[in-house]
């Protein structure tokens, strides 16, 4: 396992930060936190959460799993998304950001969030009093470091420029959605980012399971599976034949290196040195000995250019796919 530093900090974080979505929901307490402890015994030492996250079931199993050792782990999680039915139960008002960071320090059994993300854009709140609370959080020792999760890069240069002119905390890094078949990022996120020494802990480098091969033209969804689950977000921003295709396409380069479709997909993921750490998201401890086993292939350049040929760089697969975290056209995603 090898460690970077986060964006401009100093704290470093393994190049694979393991996703805990699953935690406390479809992946119950016990294999949880058994995945937990294997993930810490192979050198990860990051793991990201969001108090939505099987609303806070998640967290709580975190809390639980690492008491043991909490000084050694980097916890993330996030505030944005609804907790309740009132209506400042969600966003990133000063209200909700207040009231969240105390409801998850409690859940993580913990004095201190290592690392607090917007976990989405809100537009009906302004930038500097979401940043306000964030830095008042860090001020007050809540918080280590924040970020944001979902941002164009617009966006985060604003948030930055609002940090900078108010003497505020300032984002450590990103988190987008980044993979073999979404490489939108690579336009204009990925640069800003390098330019301004702001990290990237990137997420779905499988297509939330598109390209571990799972998804079949004209075949339903495997048992289990997300799409067979009724997940909203790979209904809504992954079932889509072109990647179908490219999975399948890809499935012989993996085998050139001994290695399954999804240690193929990772490895390229990690082989990007504009990306801190990938966030996998194992849903059972052979998900995870599977995903681990990406750290000891490498991405030659004869890949790069067969896996150019299939998504160009900075592009995605399937015409007029408009992902509702990165909308195109239209009215803001709320």
């Amino acid at each position: 396992m090898e460690y970077e530093s986060l964006g401009h900090s100093g704290v470093k974080v393994s190049q694979i930060c393991l996703g805990t979505m699953m935690f406390g929901g479809p992946t119950n307490e016990d294999d949880s936190i058994r995945i937990i402890h294997r993930a810490i015994d192979a050198g990860i030492n990051f793991l990201d959460t969001a108090n939505v996250y099987n609303q806070g079931e998640s967290e709580r199993v975190i809390g639980k799993a690492i008491r043991a050792v909490r000084d050694d782990i980097v916890i993330a999680t996030k505030v944005r998304g609804s907790m309740g039915d009132g209506v400042n139960q969600s966003g990133t008002s000063r209200y909700h950001i207040m009231t969240q960071v105390e409801e998850s320090l409690k859940r993580l059994d913990t004095d201190r969030i290592d690392l607090y993300y917007l976990h989405s854009p809100d537009p009906t709140t302004p930038i500097e009093e979401s940043l306000r609370a964030l830095d008042d959080c860090v001020r007050q020792g809540k918080v280590r470091y924040i970020a944001c999760s979902n941002f164009h890069a617009w966006r985060v240069c604003e948030a930055l420029g609002v940090s900078e002119r108010m003497n505020l905390e300032k984002f450590v890094c990103v988190q987008p959605l980044y993979n073999i078949v979404n490489r939108d990022i690579e336009v204009e996120l990925l640069p800003f980012c390098q330019q301004h020494a702001v990290g990237v802990v990137s997420y779905s480098p499988l297509a939330r399971g598109v390209l571990a091969g799972k998804y079949l033209h004209g075949q339903p969804p495997p048992p289990g599976s997300r799409a067979a689950r009724n997940d909203r977000r790979i209904q809504q921003a992954e079932l889509r034949e072109e990647s179908y295709e490219v999975a399948q396409k890809l499935k012989p380069l993996a085998e050139t290196h001994g290695k399954t479709l999804t240690q193929f997909s990772l490895a390229w993921v990690l082989a990007n040195p504009l990306i801190t750490s990938v966030i996998i998201g194992p849903r059972t401890m052979d998900g995870l000995e599977d995903n681990l086993g990406c750290l000891d292939c490498t991405i030659s350049p004869e890949d790069e250019a067969a896996i150019d040929e299939l998504v160009p760089p900075g592009e995605h697969t399937g015409k007029g796919y408009n992902d509702p975290q990165y909308p195109v056209t239209g009215r803001p995603v709320t």
